[in-house]
C-alpha cells in the first residue's frame, strides 16, 4: 500500500529519471532504432514513396506525426524521428546538443538512410530546424513544410521560460510535475478535448528520459532568432498555422511568407500550435496537395 501510493506520488511530481529500457519498452512498439554516431535514434516509418521527413517540436516526439504517417503513407515514405535531446533518441552524447550540433546530426541520419533528396516538414522548434537545415543542406531538399515554426523574436512560452530561468532550470532538471505537463499540452491545442488517451503521460513519460531536462536548456539557449539567413531560403516552401497558437503568435505566419520568396501560406482558424496533430486529417491533405503538385 506504502510503495503503491509513493509510486503515485513519484509519477505525480515526476521525480527523478526513467531509464531508456523503460521508454523503449513502453513506447517501442511501432518503431525502430538506428545507431547513428553512438545514439540511438528512435524512428516512425510508414510508407513506399519519396520521403518525407518530418521534425517535432520542443519536449515532444516522433509520436506527434502519427496522423500523418496513417494520411499521408499511400504517397510518401513519411520518416519521423525523436530528435535530440527529446524523447528516447536524448541527448547528444558527444557534444553539447545545441541547434547547430543537431542539425548536422539529422543530416547523419539521413545519409545513414540512404536518403539523398526528401521532403521536410517541422513543427515548432522542428520548423526552426528543418528551415536551418534547408539552409545548411539546400540540394537535399525538395520543398519545405514550416508549421507554426519558431523563426523570429517572441515571448517565451511559460514551459520554456521555466526551463531556461536560472533557479527554476535547476528544480525542472529533476522534476516534471504532471500539473505542468498538463497544462503544457492542452496549451498547444485550440480544443483540448481532442488530446488523445495516453498522450499526457507520454509526454511526461519521455521529458524524464535520462539526460534529457539537463540538456534542454543547452538546446534553446542555442536559439538565434529572427535571422536574415530566413531570405536566403530558395526551396519551395510551405507555411501551415494554426491561428489559435498561444506559443508562437499567428503573424510570424505572414514574417516567414515575407521573407521566404514565393512561399504559400495555408491558416487554419480554428487549431492551435500543432495543427497537425490536433486535424491530421486536413492538414496532411494541404501537405499532400503542396508536396505533389
Amino acid at each position: 500500500m506504502v510503495l503503491s501510493v509513493l509510486k503515485e506520488v513519484q509519477h505525480y511530481l515526476g521525480v527523478g529519471d526513467l531509464p531508456v529500457s523503460t521508454l523503449k519498452a513502453r513506447y517501442g512498439q511501432d518503431a525502430y532504432y538506428e545507431q547513428v554516431l553512438g545514439v540511438d535514434v528512435r524512428i516512425k516509418e510508414s510508407g513506399q514513396g519519396e520521403p518525407l521527413l518530418v521534425l517535432h517540436g520542443f519536449s515532444a516526439s516522433a509520436d506527434t506525426w502519427d496522423g500523418w504517417r496513417t494520411e499521408l503513407s499511400q504517397h510518401f515514405r513519411v520518416i519521423a524521428i525523436d530528435v535530440p535531446p527529446f524523447a528516447i533518441t536524448g541527448p547528444l552524447p558527444f557534444a553539447k546538443t545545441t541547434p547547430q550540433n543537431v542539425i548536422h546530426f539529422i543530416n547523419a541520419v539521413v545519409e545513414k538512410l540512404g536518403i539523398t533528396r526528401f521532403y521536410l516538414a517541422g513543427n515548432s522548434l522542428g520548423g526552426y530546424l528543418a528551415w536551418n537545415y534547408t539552409l545548411h543542406y539546400p540540394t537535399k531538399v525538395k520543398k519545405l513544410i514550416l508549421i507554426d515554426s519558431a523563426g523570429y523574436s517572441m515571448p517565451t512560452p511559460i514551459p520554456v521560460l521555466l526551463m531556461r530561468t536560472h533557479g527554476i532550470r535547476h528544480l525542472t532538471k529533476h522534476v516534471a510535475p504532471l500539473p505542468f505537463v498538463i497544462q503544457s499540452v492542452r496549451s498547444v491545442y485550440a480544443n483540448p478535448s481532442l488530446i488523445p488517451k495516453g498522450t499526457i503521460r507520454r509526454y511526461q513519460d519521455l521529458l524524464r528520459r535520462t539526460g534529457t531536462r539537463h540538456a534542454i536548456a543547452a538546446m534553446m539557449r542555442g536559439i538565434v532568432l529572427d535571422s536574415p539567413d530566413i531570405k536566403l531560403i530558395r526551396t519551395p516552401t510551405l507555411i501551415m498555422w494554426g491561428a489559435k497558437d498561444t506559443w508562437i503568435p499567428p503573424r510570424h505566419a505572414h514574417l516567414f511568407q515575407r521573407d521566404i520568396p514565393h512561399a504559400k501560406l495555408v491558416c487554419y482558424d480554428d487549431l492551435g500550435h500543432i495543427p497537425m496533430e490536433e486535424d491530421p486529417k486536413r492538414t496532411a491533405a494541404d501537405a499532400r496537395h503542396f508536396l505533389t503538385q
